[in-house]
């Protein structure tokens, strides 16, 4: 299972009309309105942010500090920051102060969670993390159960991993990444039927993936359904050939059973899987050989790393990088999570 896919609940970027000139400070009268002067300089500041500015980042960010002090979103704002750059104290310092203002904020206390999650404290974290869940108005518990799913399993407590991404599914069925998780938890602990229903589920609501397609393999093999295991791997040669799970699954056929890839070669439509469970989202597999096999396939984030600094590092977009790892967040990543560098279809995870 690819670890530490922390859910750092984004922060609204809210795109208004104009901006705040650099006199706003000094105007006086009824027309200046303090708190909403923050709230653009804050929207501009999270802005700048997801472009990767974050020198103008700062600096607005600041601004509606200063025009509103007692705003728990600009709090959060200048944590989320913080987080990004690495600087642990200032974001603690800053979360804190957030909750204090805005104590109700289902948000805050999600992606203060994340934080503690990220930084090993876990009992702060799950703490924080259901208070997100019973806070009224948040609408958000499927993604904060993952949250605790993944705190539990960095701490190797599968169980309650498991239990914490079944309840993040109840809560939003569809959701790609939780059932993607509990896949791969249910093949860990060999439940091989829910881990066949839950990546049925996903392959009707998701694009298949080498790893989707393995573990099928894998879970057909273990309930003795052979043609249903032939059909599996013929997809996962047919459609990543170039993968090293794809090699992987070759191997396993020629070992156990030759004739297989005779089957494979002269019947290539034998065994197919339901039509259910294709994606419609299927992607060309022409992009398995953009990445060169010199190219390093994962990166272990160090104590003090960010998205950022590691995009300069391996000269990767940030945005890439996020889709590559399905960070929805780019503060969502802490010292030992595995981060890939390649695209998922050469993700062997």
């Amino acid at each position: 299972m690819g670890k530490g896919w922390l859910v750092v609940i984004s922060l609204s970027i809210v795109l208004l009309c104009g901006c705040v000139s650099s006199t706003d400070a000094n105007r006086v009268g009824d027309d200046f309105n303090r708190e909403e002067a923050a709230k653009t300089r804050m929207s501009l500041g999270l802005t700048y942010l997801k472009n990767n500015n974050y020198t103008q980042a700062k600096k607005n960010l600041d601004k509606a500090l200063e025009f509103y002090p007692h705003s728990g979103d600009v709090h959060y704002a200048l944590a989320y920051y913080y987080q990004l750059v690495g600087d642990n104290e200032r974001a603690e310092s800053a979360y804190k102060t957030a909750i204090s203002l805005s104590p109700n904020s289902g948000d805050i206390m999600n992606s203060y969670g994340a934080f503690q999650c990220q930084n090993g404290r876990y009992a702060e974290a799950k703490r924080y993390f259901l208070k997100a869940i019973d806070s009224k108005q948040y609408a958000n518990a499927a993604e904060t159960y993952e949250n605790l799913a993944l705190c539990a399993q960095s701490q190797g407590n599968l169980d309650d991993a498991i239990a914490y991404l079944e309840d993040a599914v109840k809560h939003q069925p569809g959701r790609p990444k939780s059932l993607l998780l509990l896949s791969e938890l249910y093949v860990a602990d060999r439940q091989w039927d829910n881990a066949k229903r839950t990546l049925s589920t996903y392959q009707r609501v998701a694009s298949t993936t080498p790893n989707v397609l393995w573990m099928s393999y894998e879970v057909a093999k273990a309930q003795g359904d052979e043609s249903k295991a032939l059909a599996y791997g013929n997809r996962l040669l047919e459609q990543f050939p170039q993968s090293a799970l794809a090699e992987r699954v070759q191997q396993q056929i020629n070992t156990s059973k030759p004739q297989i890839m005779r089957s494979l070669k002269a019947n290539p439509s034998e065994g197919s899987p339901p039509a259910e469970e294709s994606s419609a989202n299927e992607k060309s597999t022409s992009k398995n050989s953009e990445v060169s096999k010199e190219t390093p396939q994962f990166h272990i984030v160090k104590q003090g790393e960010n998205l950022y600094r590691i995009s300069l590092m391996h000269n990767i977009k940030v945005a890439t990088l996020q889709t590559w790892n399905n960070l929805e967040d780019p503060g969502a990543i802490f010292a030992g999570m595995k981060l890939w560098l390649v695209p998922t279809q050469l993700q062997e995870k």
